[in-house]
C-alpha cells in the first residue's frame, strides 16, 4: 500500500513540475491584423499590429500597437517595450513610442 501511495505521489509531482510545453508557434487570432513580424528582436514574439475593431480604439499616432502572446510578457526585453493596453484572446496589446520601434 505504501508502494501504491509513493508511485502516485511521484505521479502527482511529476505533473506539477513541468509547465505547458509549446509544441506549434502560438497563432494570432483572425481579430488582429499583424502587419509585421518579429519585435523586440529578430523573430522575437510580438507583431506590430493594425487597425481592426478590437485595436482601434487603442492606437495612436505617437505609439505603435503590438501584439504579444501573453506567455512572452515573461520575457524582460518584451515587458521594457512600453506600457499593456489591453488584452485579445491570448494576445498582450503593448503600447510601444514610435521611437522605441523603429
Amino acid at each position: 500500500m505504501r508502494r501504491i501511495l509513493l508511485l502516485a505521489g511521484l505521479g502527482l509531482l511529476a505533473g506539477c513540475a513541468t509547465g505547458p510545453v509549446r509544441d506549434t508557434p502560438f497563432v494570432f487570432p483572425e481579430g488582429l491584423r499583424i502587419m509585421e513580424k518579429g519585435y523586440p528582436y529578430p523573430d522575437g514574439p510580438c507583431r506590430l499590429l493594425g487597425e481592426t475593431f478590437a485595436t482601434s480604439e487603442l492606437l495612436d499616432d505617437s505609439a505603435d500597437l503590438l501584439g504579444c502572446p501573453s506567455d512572452a510578457m515573461n520575457d524582460p526585453r518584451v515587458i521594457s517595450l512600453g506600457r499593456v493596453v489591453g488584452q485579445f484572446e491570448g494576445v498582450t496589446l503593448v503600447s510601444v513610442p514610435k521611437s522605441k520601434t523603429r
